[in-house]
């Protein structure tokens, strides 16, 4: 008897085991089931990968579409159950998640097109009301905060200004420097430099010439977007304030020097400056892979670095796309009616995020960040459209203004 009950136990400890190895290590899966609310059947399609699900949800001609973060320990059919609304054409569902301390978000269709909360969320009122007695919450239902506090000619929300992100907005002589903690200004040149051509964010750090050098440099600054800490790159080459950056691979930024016709890299971390290009050798353009090319091709063409094309190439429509982002697997985008959409390639569901006029666009983890006249804005699916900064230099010069470190 004492062998079989320890055979048992060594078996419970063996499969106790293997589950916990088969939890560490898995990183995907994909599953199909169907949930019933009122007699309409709901087919969703859960896929986990990225450390994300990705729900495709479907109901007669009805197509919904919903990513949430994973804060569900990798189960299956993480959705138990959906509250639903209609009125007209407009179909929305509120998927409910099996863990109630997660927010959901209320997604819509009309005619099997696809809209987020945002985007008509002034006809879903009583829906939310409804939502909000059964005990459910989103923060996107929430207005956002309207007070502000002001530095220089800038005023910043800070409440809706997410934790851990870090904001920097150029004022011409440095920058300003905003979280949701910290408001500061950044003073670093004696001079007013109009167009921050050279300047870019490669994850914390920040990087910028040290414009107070006239006519070329050797002197690039690294600036610290967590604790605004300045330190110095010293180059060994003298490059010329008439050149353009390429763009950035791999945590190493690219810099064409057009009066030199030279190639650079700037490593941040490593606080290096290499040449890495020139007349004789070529210098190197990349598309998914690097290629050399014709160090005149680089200077007439001012070439950067983008995979804008490849992204296109991946959407479902590709009529006059302005600005375009990619996350894992999912694009965002806008077109020339000024429709934010994001376009999932999993599910192949195009959903509109927002209509707005912008002149800038940005993509943080899982956070879009853009400029409307004087403004800054950000939205999530979680926390819907806020306003985070006012700055009037925004509506006349938003040219490589802002700049943002999410950690």
């Amino acid at each position: 008897m004492k062998k079989i009950v320890k055979l048992l136990l060594i078996i419970l400890i063996l499969f106790i085991i293997l589950e916990l190895i088969f939890y560490i290590f898995k990183s995907s899966h994909e599953t199909e089931y169907t949930l019933k609310n009122n007699n309409k059947e709901y087919q969703i399609q859960e896929i986990f990968k990225n450390k994300k699900y990705y729900l495709k949800i479907t109901s007669e001609k009805d197509n919904y579409y919903l990513e949430i973060n994973n804060h569900f320990h990798k189960h299956k059919k993480i959705i138990e159950n959906i509250e639903a609304y209609q009125k007209d054409d407009l179909h929305c569902i509120y998927p409910v998640l099996e863990d109630k301390d997660e927010q959901s978000n209320i997604v819509c269709s009309i005619n099997g097109k696809s809209f987020s909360y945002e985007s008509k969320k002034d006809k879903l009122k009583d829906f939310v009301n409804t939502l909000i007695n059964k005990g459910y919450k989103s923060k996107s239902w929430e207005e956002a905060s309207n007070s502000s506090k002001k530095i220089g000619t800038l005023l910043a929300y800070q409440d809706n200004i997410k934790e851990n992100t870090y904001i920097y907005i150029y004022k011409y002589n440095g920058f300003y420097t905003i979280s949701k903690n910290n408001l500061e200004q950044l003073n670093l040149f004696e001079n007013d430099i109009y167009l921050n051509n050279l300047g870019i964010n490669v994850g914390k750090y920040y990087i910028i010439p040290n414009y107070n050098q006239k006519y070329e440099y050797d002197e690039i600054l690294r600036i610290d977007m967590t604790k605004n800490k300045v330190k110095t790159i010293k180059s060994k080459y003298k490059i010329s304030k008439d050149s353009y950056i390429n763009g950035v691979v791999d945590n190493e930024i690219y810099l064409f020097d057009k009066d030199e016709l030279k190639q650079y890299t700037i490593n941040p971390k490593k606080k290096k400056v290499k040449e890495v290009g020139n007349k004789e050798d070529g210098v190197l353009n990349y598309n998914l892979e690097f290629e050399t090319i014709d160090v005149y091709t680089m200077r007439d063409e001012e070439i950067k670095f983008n995979n804008i094309d490849n992204y296109i190439s991946k959407i479902e429509n590709t009529s006059s796309i302005k600005y375009i982002e990619k996350a894992n697997d999912t694009y965002y985008y806008q077109d020339e009616n000024n429709n934010i959409y994001s376009y999932n390639a999993n599910s192949n569901i195009k959903v509109l995020l927002l209509n707005i006029e912008i002149s800038d666009f940005k993509l943080v983890n899982d956070t879009l960040y853009f400029i409307n006249a004087d403004s800054l804005y950000s939205y999530d699916n979680q926390n819907g459209l806020r306003k985070l900064i006012t700055y009037s230099e925004l509506d006349f010069n938003p040219e490589n203004r802002i700049s943002i470190y999410m950690e």
